[in-house]
């Protein structure tokens, strides 16, 4: 098959975002355990969500205020870092072992987790080329990707592992 110009950047943007689905689900159902809690999940997941959340509240500190500024590179830079960090614990997340019963539920959030890192990755993309109304559409699809991955965890009582975009200004 041969793909030119920007087809090709389309092309390869989407064989690796379905790389990237494919590792992270199949890390997920490879991390179930019969022996794992719902609770025992929560109590080894809050801590990674809890130190990532600390993270990009500092990354993400005054970020509107630069974006309503003008000065969009310096806040596409901390878009970048924070979904650089999002994507580290998403990864550390998909690495502790699963309740069987609960396997299901968490690879749909892991999957909400990981599109969620790639928005903050595209806001950033956006912001650095200066588009600031697509950086804008982009944010309420994050918002929009949060509650989603949020509603699928509702019964696990997370406190640092739900999204709350409010924690960032």
């Amino acid at each position: 098959m041969r793909v030119r110009g920007r087809s090709w950047k389309l092309f390869a943007t989407a064989l690796a975002a379905l790389a990237c689905a494919t590792a992270l689900g199949a890390t997920a159902l490879a991390a179930t355990d019969p022996e794992q809690t719902r609770e025992g999940y929560v109590a080894e997941a809050e801590p990674i969500c809890k130190t990532n959340t600390k993270a990009n509240e500092r990354i993400l500190s005054g970020v509107r205020k630069e974006i309503r500024q003008g000065k969009l590179a310096l806040a596409a830079a901390q878009f970048k870092k924070a979904a650089a960090a999002f994507g580290k614990a998403t990864g550390q997340l998909a690495a502790v072992p699963q309740p069987v019963a609960d396997a299901a539920k968490l690879t749909k959030w892991l999957g909400l987790l990981g599109k969620e890192r790639s928005l903050l990755a595209q806001i950033g993309q956006q912001l650095k080329a200066g588009h600031k109304s697509k950086a804008q559409r982009l944010s309420v699809q994050l918002t929009h990707n949060g509650n989603a991955a949020n509603n699928a965890v509702l019964g696990f009582e997370f406190n640092y592992c739900l999204i709350n975009s409010s924690r960032f200004s």
